[in-house]
């Protein structure tokens, strides 16, 4: 990727696809529909298995972000990541163009009851702590595309993974399928944290 990345607009998103790279938090606040929320080191590590062929990509970056372009584009050669059209400013993005990414608190989802499904996107290796009981699945991020067919799109999805950062990915592609995802707010860090303040 020789070419300067160009700054695109709104109006230049039609059949592109929007991949947002900013942290979860910001993302979750509010973001361009149809966006896929994978920060620098997921887009990196999983953006193969979710970013298609066919549609062009456009990159929602900060302001402080933008300055680095020249690393940014260094990074996406390293991923052999092409077809990429611009990168569009968050600022740039109007309240009113946005949608939110719905979170709960561990301790609301402690609570939950009735039919949902509690998809954990953790590696196997890594779940040295276990998930929450009760209608469990786990399906790590880089194995959710091939594998979210046995998700029911009828039924309230918590995401759930170390931080929140997967989660928060994994919701933005599910958003996008016509389910119904719910990221818990901080991950199994915050569930750690609930479960030694309530021993």
């Amino acid at each position: 990727m020789k070419n300067p990345l160009l700054k695109v607009t709104l109006h230049q998103l039609e059949n592109k696809q929007v991949i947002d790279l900013r942290s979860q938090d910001l993302f979750q606040k509010g973001h361009v529909r149809g966006a896929l929320n994978l920060n620098p080191s997921n887009l990196v590590k999983y953006g193969k298995q979710f970013l298609g062929e066919e549609k062009e990509l456009v990159f929602v970056l900060t302001e402080e972000d933008s300055r680095n372009i020249d690393s940014f584009m260094q990074g996406l050669t390293d991923a052999k990541i092409e077809n990429v059209a611009g990168f569009l400013l968050d600022k740039d993005i109007p309240m009113e163009e946005q949608e939110s990414t719905p979170t709960i608190s561990v301790e609301e989802f402690m609570e939950v009851e009735g039919d949902y499904l509690l998809l954990d996107l953790r590696h196997p290796d890594e779940i040295t702590r276990p998930a929450p009981e009760g209608n469990g699945i786990n399906i790590p991020l880089e194995e959710l595309v091939e594998n979210v067919s046995q998700l029911d799109a009828g039924q309230p999805i918590y995401t759930l993974c170390g931080s929140g950062n997967r989660a928060t990915a994994a919701a933005s592609y599910l958003n996008n399928k016509g389910y119904q995802p719910i990221v818990i707010a901080g991950g199994m860090g915050a569930v750690e944290q609930y479960r030694n303040n309530n021993q």
